[in-house]
């Protein structure tokens, strides 16, 4: 039995192989395998089960890239015919992956080599360095682009500007929090014009926040966000920063004072007169969320 174990782990290395052409595991080409019991057909190499508590291990012939580990009870694995690597991988059971960046538990998980999405389910919780207790009713890892998505978000601590460094840095703050009349208000017209089709105000400060950042606003549950309004705040000083912030199209329709059509057609602004123009603007979009300067 041991060489047949041996046999399955050298054909799955390889069928990894082939799927690391098709970028369906974001480059890891081989895996490690320590399972309590293993079924497959030892002509093919095709693993069909593993249980009795499953670990692998995803490792990539790039130094660069950590080993992925991967812990469940059972694992099942379909094939479609003619392939050498798996069309899925089902785990269930105390699903655990130590991927880089954050850990993530789940009751099951689904692994589609083919579009690269590992889909958890049954109560899945993420934790790393920055976000403790992320949970959500479904999340998808997606091992080609390296992309996450939580549907229905719950979060015990999200440091929104810590995520990626996304707040501005350095000079003084340009926004308080009494600036903002009601954040759960803002949140939800920036949600909405962030979905809606054309240009908006909401859409131009989305564009002025990190990706992630823009994915929590998006979808975290609003409560959670008003937990941690601090770092909203830094957000949007972000954007009450920027000189990007103005665009023509975006406030059509708006009414601005003459102080903010001198300052939009001024050839050159400093920092204050910057900060002291976008304010005007977020008042002009939102006067019953946004105070005036």
């Amino acid at each position: 039995m041991k060489n047949t174990t041996a046999c399955l782990l050298i054909a799955l290395a390889c069928g990894l192989g082939a799927a690391q052409d098709t970028g369906g595991l974001g480059g890891y080409s081989s895996m490690e395998i320590d399972a309590g019991r293993m079924k497959g057909n030892f002509a093919t190499g095709a693993i069909d089960e593993m249980t009795g508590g499953v670990k692998i291990r995803l490792l990539s012939d790039n130094p660069d890239m950590k080993p992925l580990p991967i812990k469940a009870q059972t694992m099942k694995f379909t094939w479609k015919e003619g392939e050498s690597t798996p069309a899925t991988i089902l785990m269930e059971g105390g699903v655990e992956v130590n991927h880089p960046d954050a850990s993530i538990t789940a009751d099951k998980a689904d692994w589609d080599f083919n579009t690269g999405d590992l889909v958890f389910t049954g109560n899945p919780v993420v934790n790393n360095d920055r976000i403790k207790g992320l949970r959500g009713e479904r999340m998808r890892l997606n091992l080609k682009n390296d992309t996450f998505e939580v549907d229905r978000v719950r979060a015990d601590q999200v440091p929104l500007q810590g995520m990626d460094g996304g707040a501005a840095k350095g000079g003084a703050q340009a926004v308080a929090m009494a600036d903002v009349k009601d954040w759960a208000g803002l949140i939800a017209v920036l949600r909405s014009e962030g979905a809606a089709a054309g240009e908006n105000p909401g859409k131009q400060v989305l564009s002025l926040v990190s990706e992630k950042n823009r994915q929590m606003l998006m979808t975290l549950d609003t409560a959670v966000l008003l937990e941690n309004k601090d770092d909203l705040l830094k957000v949007l000083d972000t954007a009450v920063k920027s000189p990007k912030l103005y665009k023509e199209a975006a406030w059509a329709g708006k009414t601005l004072p003459e102080e903010a059509s001198k300052l939009i057609a001024a050839e050159t602004r400093t920092a204050v007169e910057q900060a002291r123009l976008n304010r005007l603007l977020l008042h002009a979009a939102y006067p019953a969320l946004v105070a005036a300067p």
